[in-house]
């Protein structure tokens, strides 16, 4: 395993900078993750707040937005788990390179919902991100410096 990652860089030696940027994105979820649960995350309803204030501007309304509303509002403390998982196993899937379409799957559906319902409060950079996510998607970031090469060259497939 170990000598397929250090050959994940003679074979896929042109994505070095995506696997740079990669990295350190996941490390960016990770800093996240860690500065949420130092704040208190999971004692206050910080989620349910961010999506009252942002509830006059929001992109996106209708019946999901409702119902994802609701559920946010009633079951806060789920959700912020969820969060907090979802954010985590991006973190550690960028900056292991291990099941990175996957996870930029994941990536992709969070940074689209933080966009179209707090775009507000967190900033109008979150479009980028979701960007990210689908380059990281569509190239299939994890396979150099990471340990997708290993699994792409003994289960060839799509996922890897």
């Amino acid at each position: 395993m170990l000598a397929s990652f250090f050959e994940s860089i003679k074979y896929v030696g042109h994505m070095w900078p995506v696997a740079l940027i990669r990295i350190v994105v996941g490390y960016q979820y990770l800093s996240l993750l860690s500065a949420r649960l130092q704040k208190g995350y999971l004692e206050h309803a910080y989620i349910s707040e961010q999506l009252n204030l942002s509830e006059a501007h929001v992109l996106a309304s209708g019946l999901y937005f409702e119902l994802f509303k609701s559920l946010i509002q009633s079951q806060w403390l789920v959700m912020t788990y969820v969060l907090l998982t979802i954010e985590g196993l991006i973190g550690v899937s960028y900056v292991l390179g291990l099941g990175v379409r996957i996870t930029s799957l994941l990536g992709v559906f969070l940074s689209l919902h933080i966009f179209l319902y707090f775009e507000l409060v967190v900033g109008s950079g979150q479009i980028y991100l979701l960007y990210i996510h689908l380059l990281f998607f569509l190239i299939g970031a994890g396979r150099c410096l990471g340990l997708d090469y290993y699994l792409f060259k003994s289960r060839r497939g799509l996922l890897w």
